[in-house]
């Protein structure tokens, strides 16, 4: 019985100085690369140290520069294919359509258009047609500015071509002080500006004016 024991003894002792041997070798080569690393980060630092002011310098001749935010663009609401619909002081519907509109900067209520249209009723039940290149509209007022290459028609088959007008809709009144050029069944006008009342039925011409009528047509007996 007791050679059991002490071969047991003996294979646990040598385990033991296996261990405590593979423990002091890692211990070792822990102690080893820590002598060769902490010499090379302080060696680092240094040269670091040394050369850093010309890196500086490199970093300040660099142009390096922030994308900014354009806080007045991102203000600006866009709406595409807008519609403004309302009615007159005296009841009559107009509907205001455009390829674009964008809140003015610094106003809360102009509003810029992009190829502006309005369509109004006239009291006669006729209607009337105006477009622009560009425009600005103040929707409380109903006031409607049209700038570039504006153009009205009329139900009647007139047609009326200027450059910019001003047009009232909530009164549904119109005005314009630049050259008109106009024609359909009654003829042909040229004039320095325009009047516009009761939406189209009145429309009077303001300055030096031409106008060439054409003859009607006579009945056939």
């Amino acid at each position: 019985m007791r050679a059991p024991s002490e071969a047991s003894w003996a294979l646990r002792e040598s385990l033991l100085r296996r261990l405590r041997f593979a423990n002091v070798r890692s211990y070792s080569r822990f102690v080893q690369r820590t002598k060769l690393v902490l010499p090379a980060m302080a060696v680092c630092l240094l040269l670091l140290i040394a050369v850093w002011p010309r890196i500086a310098a490199v970093i300040q001749r660099v142009p390096f520069q922030l994308p900014r935010l354009d806080l007045t663009e991102a203000r600006q609401l866009r709406m595409v294919q807008p519609r403004y619909a309302g009615i007159d002081r005296q009841n009559r519907p107009f509907v205001l359509t455009a390829e674009a509109a964008k809140q003015a900067p610094r106003s809360d209520d102009l509003v810029t258009l992009d190829g502006p249209k309005g369509d109004l009723t006239t009291l006669s039940g006729n209607w009337l047609e105006v477009t622009a290149d560009a425009g600005t509209y103040l929707p409380t007022p109903q006031l409607l500015d049209l700038f570039g290459d504006v153009e009205l028609y009329q139900d009647r088959g007139n047609e009326f071509h200027t450059d910019s007008a001003h047009i009232d809709m909530s009164n549904g009144t119109a005005s314009g002080h630049d050259p008109i050029d106009g024609h359909g069944p009654f003829g042909h006008v040229l004039a320095e500006g325009f009047q516009m009342y009761d939406r189209g039925d009145i429309l009077i011409f303001t300055g030096k004016t031409k106008l060439d009528l054409l003859p009607h047509a006579r009945a056939e007996p």
